[in-house]
């Protein structure tokens, strides 16, 4: 590890973190993510009602309030708005949740820094993880979700609706004045307009563990991303 470690320069990394009432969560990512080393944190929040943001300050990461409406879309299209602003050349995006950790980042940024790709997704069905923290329900939707979608494209995934993101300033650029999605059916908008950009995907497994606070992706969430899933497959 410590090879791939040298080899990153955070100060061209911006790790977006969009949040929406996860204050048992956000301090302590942040923490692990400086750990890691990166140094340019931002918080994308979606108008939390308890202490999100002023933990989220107080452990050292930049805070916004997302535009665009309600939703996780609008934060994370608020995230790659603000990135396009700055002078950055790697976005990662994590959810804030406590489910994913920014240590597996340091295995996906290599592949983007060389070159090798433009996006890189964290494959959570195919990393280690934590008892319980991915039902059999979620598991099996995402696997039957992401491999329709792959076949579409000719391409075989585990993982498209997957909380680990990293994308080139060439990607974002190409993707950002394309996605429209305000809730959690982002995820698969993006991933095929990045698709259909022809970008080079690349998919690593990463780790995966039981979330803090609760839940926000409800059964009738869960049902609405598979509408969309089938319609973007139908598109």
């Amino acid at each position: 590890m410590p090879e791939k470690l040298s080899l990153i320069d955070f100060d061209e990394i911006t790790l977006m973190l969009p949040t929406l009432n996860e204050e048992e969560a956000i301090g302590e990512l942040v923490d692990e993510a400086k750990i890691v080393g990166f140094r340019h944190i931002l918080v994308i929040d979606g108008f939390s009602t308890d202490q999100t943001r002023e933990i989220a300050k107080g452990a050292g990461a930049n805070v916004l309030l997302q535009e665009f409406g309600k939703g996780k879309g609008c934060g994370v299209r608020t995230g790659m708005q603000e990135f396009l602003r700055g002078g950055g050349q790697l976005l990662c995006i994590l959810d804030s949740d406590g489910t994913n950790m920014p240590s597996f980042l340091r295995d996906m940024i290599p592949l983007a820094s060389s070159g090798k790709a433009d996006v890189v997704l964290g494959s959570r069905t195919r990393g280690p993880r934590e008892n319980h923290s991915m039902g059999l329900l979620s598991l099996a939707s995402n696997l039957v979700v992401s491999f329709l979608l792959g076949i579409k494209f000719g391409r075989i995934f585990t993982d498209i609706q997957t909380g680990y993101w990293l994308f080139t300033k060439h990607a974002v650029q190409t993707v950002y004045p394309e996605i429209q999605s305000k809730g959690f059916e982002i995820e698969l908008e993006i991933f095929v307009k990045i698709l259909r950009a022809q970008l080079r995907v690349v998919e690593v497994p990463v780790g995966f563990r039981c979330r803090k606070g609760y839940t926000k992706f409800s059964f009738m969430l869960r049902m609405r991303n598979l509408y969309y899933a089938f319609k973007f497959l139908a598109s």
